[in-house]
């Protein structure tokens, strides 16, 4: 499946601004300037409300079809264990 130009234009700004909020965590907790904290809190509510989906929006899809692949086969082994109990 390939991805379309707008696609690879917002993963790549999503990417970048991801790349730019993990510096400057790294910077605010070396100096720790409370205003560089309050940049990267914000910062990161921004990418993970708004650029999740752009980011890890297909890996969330596939998991989430396998735990509910999973939660089906255990909820039928459960039911397969009480009838033959």
């Amino acid at each position: 499946m390939r991805l379309t130009n707008n696609e690879v234009k917002k993963k790549l700004f999503w990417s970048v601004l991801l790349f730019i909020d993990v510096v400057l965590f790294i910077e605010a907790l070396s100096t720790n300037s409370i205003g560089a904290c309050l940049l990267v809190m914000g910062l990161s509510e921004l990418i993970y409300f708004k650029g999740n989906q752009s980011l890890f929006g297909k890996f969330d899809a596939k998991r989430k079809a396998k735990r509910a692949q999973y939660r089906k086969e255990m909820l039928r082994a459960r039911n397969a264990n009480r009838h033959n109990q």
